[in-house]
């Protein structure tokens, strides 16, 4: 595997070493190797041995014991599988903080929580350990796609690549010291224990509590009667919202009592919480700030740079202080927030605290912008001159999403930005489409060291995925998306250059979207599943395919409903092409919603937004609507009418419906639905069959 990708966030070293200077984990098919966790190890330190163990096992067909410190030399379990011949003297693989490891004197507290040691520093040990159980977990995850070449390349039970090796050896001398560039990496959206956890195999690890709080920390069923000064002044009065579960209003930051009855109450959660690294401070969902003269005192004149009222420095200054309190008594923790909203400005009269980290809300995608990549530069760096420690907060939505929406060389430019500039905390809504391929998997990639080869990345995720022999096809089919996305949309009618995130609600960009794109697209993946390797590849390439039905059906339908407002047909032979179209486009919007419904069955397929959530993506319309273009050619071509009879007779209901409306206005013989269609009356007043 190339340096340039696996160095991520790495410090590596290991001598020239010849064919004797290794340590063999399996030779031959035989274990030469025991992996050792210290006596009364947590329990994630023994699941991170036994998935060391259970990949070695599915890579060389070599079983690998898991023993307790102490413990390993006791006998071998019959029927155990290959393993070291009688007499021999094991490698011992140690997973965690043993006896053995603490005498190497590692300087683990000096790692990030997450980062991890790999050592071999003689033939006859091996040291996978970080000073806590996850960074433990990573380091494994690590030394196996290093060593035994695995790759969680997706979710499910054909996700994982795990190559036949009959021998694994690491060189003496190896050492490794990784961790990662971004503290914290979280993508939400995730659906199900299979999602989650092979994110968790890729080092998605969330360490920042950030998102709306300030309502659970002051809730009305407990601070409304005892002190409703906590509560906005909003038009004159104050406000006090009806339940413990409303949004849309803020605390009065200026409160006499609020800042030391904050302290008090963060107190108590870490004193009952002691594992917990942070506290959200962040800001209810959303507006409602208090509009009594104390607060409004601190407010600029001019408005953010969102349009909207800028209490920045209110809001932090109130941080500041609730922060100061509860480190006097929990020193080690951190406090998230949103730069959301009405605080998304960097305050102007104060500094943030070095333990708050503000998250910068945006949906980055718009950065391929030259002049918004340039306006939210200088918003970061703004914010880096006020705040030591900064949070992104990004959508890289994939559903709800109708066609694959991947950016991979712009994503990594910008995560290169990000660190260069006080980012160490990464959040994304993701919602994932798994049939955007590598998007995820690159990205956690990048969160770990953002200045990978993003081409190699790909490169080794399209092989491993479908075969080298299969690997151009995908390549270039999601070559097309990219494109697309970076190149075409930003200047479309639906990219937007106000607000904080894309209309991903809004499926207008479909009309960018070219019959012809549709059609490569799936040649190239049919192509990608006839030349697909193994049978785990052509699983995965036969799963992408099928995700891309979802996809081709979208763009297919939407075109449809679009052809509505083309000219109609000149001639009659035009007139029946554009009936069959018609009819193709009306089962695809059909197919579409179908696709949705069987793969919400699925673990990896399902949609975690389906379209039936949001109006304009429910496909009301879709396809049919192409079928009006044909009315005049009712009265006019014999041939066009029976094909619409035809069509009024069909099997399909969608189909069926549509060829008896247009037959039944055609022919004058539709009934109006309403009792009062001029929707006026001559009086003036309602009609009363309203």
């Amino acid at each position: 595997m190339s340096a340039s990708v696996w160095a991520a966030g790495v410090v590596c070293c290991a001598g020239a070493v010849g064919a004797s200077d290794v340590a063999r984990v399996v030779e031959n098919g035989v274990a030469r190797a025991v992996v050792v966790v210290a006596e009364g190890a947590p329990g994630q330190t023994i699941a991170a041995a036994e998935l060391l163990g259970q990949y070695v096992q599915r890579s060389s067909g070599a079983t690998l014991r898991v023993v307790e410190e102490g413990k390993a030399s006791a006998p071998q379990p019959p029927g155990a599988g290959p393993t070291a011949a009688s007499g021999a003297t094991p490698l011992t693989i140690h997973v965690g903080r043993d006896r053995y490891v603490e005498s190497l004197g590692l300087e683990l507290e000096d790692l990030d929580d997450d980062g991890f040691i790999i050592r071999v520093p003689d033939g006859r040990n091996v040291v996978i350990v970080g000073p806590t159980p996850w960074r433990t977990e990573f380091g494994v995850c690590e030394f196996l796609e290093r060593f035994v070449g695995v790759r969680w390349l997706m979710p499910g039970q054909d996700g994982d690549d795990v190559p036949d090796r009959r021998t694994i050896e690491i060189p003496v001398g190896t050492d490794i010291r990784s961790e990662p560039a971004f503290f914290s990496r979280q993508f939400s959206g995730l659906v199900g224990a299979v999602q989650t956890t092979w994110a968790r195999r890729n080092r998605m690890h969330g360490r920042v509590s950030f998102h709306h709080n300030l309502l659970r920390l002051f809730p009305p069923s407990k601070y409304a009667r005892t002190h409703p000064e906590f509560f906005p002044i909003r038009g004159g009065r104050r406000y006090i919202p009806p339940n413990d579960h409303t949004h849309g209003w803020q605390p009065c930051f200026s409160a006499p009592g609020i800042v030391e009855e904050a302290v008090a109450a963060i107190c108590r959660y870490f004193d009952q919480h002691p594992e917990a690294t942070s506290y959200s401070l962040g800001v209810t969902d959303s507006s409602g700030h208090c509009e009594c003269g104390r607060c409004r005192a601190q407010d600029p004149d001019e408005p953010n740079f969102l349009g909207r009222r800028n209490v920045s420095d209110r809001y932090y200054a109130w941080c500041n202080k609730v922060v100061e309190g509860v480190l006097r008594k929990h020193p080690d923790k951190w406090f998230g927030c949103l730069a959301y909203s009405e605080v998304a400005e960097p305050p102007s009269r104060l500094k943030v605290h070095p333990r708050i980290i503000p998250y910068m809300t945006y949906d980055r995608m718009k950065w391929v912008d030259p002049e918004l990549r340039a306006e939210g530069r200088r918003l970061t760096r703004r914010w880096q001159s006020v705040s030591p420690v900064l949070g992104w907060y990004d959508y890289i939505y994939g559903t709800p999403y109708c066609v694959p929406r991947v950016w991979f060389h712009h994503m990594a430019d910008y995560y290169r930005f990000a660190l260069a500039h006080h980012v160490r905390a990464m959040y994304a809504e993701a919602y994932p489409n798994w049939g955007e391929g590598p998007k995820l998997y690159v990205a956690l990639r990048l969160l770990w060291d953002p200045h990978q080869d993003v081409d190699a990345l790909l490169d080794d995720w399209y092989a491993r995925a479908v075969g080298p022999a299969a690997a151009d096809a995908l390549a270039g089919y999601y070559a097309i998306w990219e494109e697309f996305w970076t190149r075409r949309i930003p200047g479309s009618a639906w990219f937007t250059r106000g607000g904080q995130y894309l209309r991903f609600n809004n499926p207008s960009y479909l009309a960018d979207v070219t019959e012809e794109e549709i059609r490569r697209s799936r040649e190239l993946l049919e192509r990608t599943v006839r030349l697909a390797g193994t049978d785990k590849q052509k699983a995965r390439a036969k799963l992408l395919l099928r995700a891309f039905e979802y996809y081709e059906a979208s763009a297919l339908a939407y075109a449809g409903a679009g052809s509505r407002e083309a000219p109609p047909p000149r001639t009659e032979a035009e007139a029946i092409e554009a009936l069959g179209e018609a009819r193709d486009r009306l089962l695809m919007a059909g197919r579409r919603l179908r696709l949705v419904k069987q793969f919400a069955r699925h673990p990896v397929l399902v949609h975690p937004i389906p379209p039936d959530r949001q109006p304009l993506l429910a496909g009301a319309g879709w396809g049919g609507s192409s079928f009006w273009r044909l009315l005049d050619w009712i009265g006019r071509s014999q041939r066009v009418r029976a094909r619409l009879e035809r069509m009024a007779e069909s099997a399909t209901q969608d189909v069926r419906r549509q060829a008896r409306a247009v037959l039944a206005l055609g022919r004058g013989t539709a009934e109006p639905v309403s009792a009062n269609p001029s929707l006026e009356s001559p009086d003036g007043r309602w009609p009363k069959e309203w």
